[in-house]
């Protein structure tokens, strides 16, 4: 059966080959975006920031840029079809119908959007919220302005172990229902108003997040624990011995999804992972996940593939 989802060989050519997906995101079901690095030894600084469009009249369009430290990648759908790459120290690029370019930094103060650049981006309520060091959460808005809702967040209480303390991952059920994690056990809810601080069972080190479709809100711990709750009731329902944690877990056809560089698994209702059911062309190209308008997209060092809510296809 033919499919959409597939790679022209041009887009291969122009952008693929000796490149590896560094970080991926779902748009929407015709559109997916990609970060790419250099296959080389050393990091060197080359990035392409490119979209993808499936369909009838598909196409691949990107840009080459240099810098953006360990860069993220969000989507912005306020601002149409729109993804955004953050560097860790603040750089902006943007790709889509909000432009093709370099934005402005993101302001890095005490008083900032940010204190010491991002650390997380998510799409939430068709906005998308970064989240840093020293709990400071923002979010992107219509105007392209970086918009502060740190509130009442204090200040983390020994700032000579504040990387014990948030954000890493920020998450949320909607504006007035966000989740954001960080450091050793540091979670935090927001109601729209006011942050509450989270009572939670364990000082493990938050690394994801994702505020599930069962109602429930899941914290991806230190080597591959899981830790899942609402609120103030909360319960380590997974714990692992695995060398890294999770980079990213979404919620995808009424379970949840975990992801790193070593895999691809889901998790059982027993609370155990594992990805039996998954073909091993998926789970080879571990590394990031996102989920949106149906479809999941999985994309690594070993290359991207997609559930189109049916089955997967391999894209690289």
């Amino acid at each position: 059966m033919a499919t959409i989802y597939q790679f022209e060989e041009s887009y291969l050519q122009r952008s693929f080959n000796k490149r590896w997906v560094y970080d991926c995101a779902v748009i929407d079901r015709h559109h997916c975006s990609f970060i790419l690095f250099n296959q080389v030894r050393e990091d060197d600084g080359h990035r392409v920031l490119g979209t993808v469009r499936f369909g009838a009249h598909g196409d691949w369009d990107a840009s080459k840029y240099t810098g953006f430290v360990l860069p993220m990648l969000g989507v912005a759908p306020n601002l149409g079809k729109t993804s955004v790459m953050l560097g860790r120290l603040g750089s902006v690029a943007v790709h889509g119908d909000a432009g093709d370019d370099m934005w402005p930094d993101i302001d890095n103060s005490p008083d900032g959007p940010l204190f010491t650049g991002p650390e997380c981006a998510a799409t939430i309520d068709g906005r998308l919220y970064v989240c840093g060091g020293w709990r400071h959460v923002c979010y992107l808005n219509g105007a392209q302005e970086w918009v502060s809702i740190r509130h009442n967040l204090p200040d983390p209480p020994n700032p000579k172990k504040a990387s014990r303390f948030g954000f890493e991952a920020i998450a949320g059920f909607g504006a007035n229902d966000l989740y954001a994690a960080g450091g050793e056990g540091d979670l935090w809810r927001f109601d729209g108003q006011q942050w509450h601080p989270c009572r939670v069972p364990t000082q493990m080190a938050m690394e994801s997040l994702c505020c599930a479709g069962d109602g429930y809100v899941y914290v991806g711990l230190q080597s591959g624990g899981l830790l899942r709750g609402r609120e103030d009731e909360w319960q380590v329902i997974h714990e692992d011995r695995m060398s890294v944690a999770f980079k990213d877990i979404v919620w995808y056809q009424d379970r949840l999804w975990c992801t790193s560089e070593y895999g691809l698994w889901t998790l059982g209702k027993d609370g155990t992972l594992g990805n039996d059911d998954i073909p091993a062309l998926a789970t080879a190209c571990g590394g990031n996940l996102s989920t949106a308008d149906g479809i999941l997209l999985v994309g690594g060092l070993n290359g991207a593939a997609i559930h189109d809510g049916s089955q997967w296809h391999r894209l690289l």
